[in-house]
């Protein structure tokens, strides 16, 4: 069932109702809404509490990486799926590596990266990082953000941890640049992140065109970044999901890279800049490991 008799199943406010139809034929959120209208995230604004975080610390880190590494995972996904094309490259260096799930709701503890970043998942991460500097004895952490895992690591150290984070590196993420090309023209202003919301995709909500989220990231400095950390954003011209030029955004301590423009070969699509060899050079170079390409 897709469109109006989704949309009818679901109860969807019929205020919203215009604006989600809108959303489903746009491009980058289309097929996510219809299926959230399907029910895939839960009941219709009412997805229930968040799941619980798994804070485990699996491993300790060396004196040749003497920082955990914090992994973050996109939407839609989690912390065991996006370990082996993020994690693994970095522990077989002797990176200690979390990957835990951030932002899914009880009712589907796999699926995350949907509840709020501000409410939710930047909280999570907080507490993880928390968590890991006490069980490890580590001044810092460093994070690796995938897609909408980059703007929670970069709003969480930002907003809530500025202090507990080294380095961060983004793959494929958002950074707060003008994104208002991702939605149907005839879309009101901010209906984008209103029909989001309500069909359970908070996180997506909150990095949509005009996001109040967005605004108090960048704060009246207009800057996601803290002062402090380091940044490295990367991203493929392939990627028609988080480009360049939502990926880069100027700013102190930042170094943006193009992954086919440093290392040679061919663009990468969003999900292929995270199992690329390219970008696990980069990444680990970025974060005191064995780099090049």
């Amino acid at each position: 069932m897709t469109g109006a008799g989704a949309a009818s199943a679901q109860s969807v406010d019929p205020a919203f109702a215009a604006d989600l139809h809108a959303l489903e034929a746009s491009e980058p959120f289309g097929a996510h809404v219809t299926d959230a209208l399907n029910g895939i995230n839960g009941p219709i604004g009412a997805p229930g509490p968040p799941a619980p975080v798994d804070t485990s610390v699996p491993c300790q880190p060396t004196p040749a990486h003497p920082r955990p590494v914090i992994l973050v995972h996109g939407t839609f996904d989690n912390g065991p799926n996006t370990f082996p094309r993020l994690g693994a490259p970095l522990q077989q260096q002797g990176f200690c590596v979390i990957a835990p799930t951030f932002g899914a709701y009880v009712g589907n503890p796999g699926r995350g990266g949907l509840d709020s970043i501000v409410g939710t998942s930047a909280p999570q991460l907080a507490t993880v990082i928390d968590h890991v500097r006490a069980q490890t004895g580590a001044d810092k952490v460093d994070l690796v953000g995938y897609s909408q895992g980059a703007a929670i690591a970069g709003y969480t150290t930002k907003m809530l941890r500025s202090d507990a984070v080294a380095r961060i590196v983004s793959v494929g993420g958002y950074w707060g640049a003008d994104n208002s090309g991702m939605v149907p023209a005839d879309l009101p202003a901010e209906a984008a992140g209103v029909g989001l919301w309500a069909v359970n995709l908070r996180g997506l909500a909150e990095l949509a065109p005009f996001s109040p989220m967005v605004a108090a990231w960048k704060g009246v400095e207009g800057s996601p970044y803290a002062p402090g950390v380091e940044y490295t954003i990367l991203a493929s011209r392939g990627d028609t999901v988080m480009p360049p030029e939502f990926s880069f955004v100027p700013g102190p301590g930042a170094r943006t890279v193009v992954v086919e423009d440093a290392c040679g070969g061919g663009a990468m699509d969003h999900s292929g800049i995270a199992g690329d060899q390219r970008t696990h050079a980069l990444m680990a170079g970025a974060l005191g490991g064995v780099g090049g390409c």
